[in-house]
């Protein structure tokens, strides 16, 4: 079994992490998820694990996975 890394490059905006478009950025998530959880299962239980809910674009065009959800992003802008 190989294990196939999705490609990231540090983005202008201070951030390691940046994905090229949307698409890399879904299947990024994807497996930061499953990895959290296999994580969790080992552990036998996820708590405390810090686990990305979703992807977001930053003002240089790179796309950026984050813990934060969109209500608690709205809730901070606004």
């Amino acid at each position: 079994m190989t294990i196939r890394a999705v490609a990231f490059s540090k983005c202008r905006c201070g951030k390691e992490r940046g994905y090229d478009d949307e698409r890399v950025a879904a299947k990024a998530l994807g497996r930061a998820q499953a990895k959290r959880d296999r994580a969790g299962a080992r552990k036998g239980t996820r708590r405390g694990l810090c686990r990305e809910n979703r992807f977001y674009q930053c003002d240089y065009g790179m796309w950026h996975l984050t813990s934060q959800s969109r209500t608690e992003y709205l809730g901070a802008a606004g």
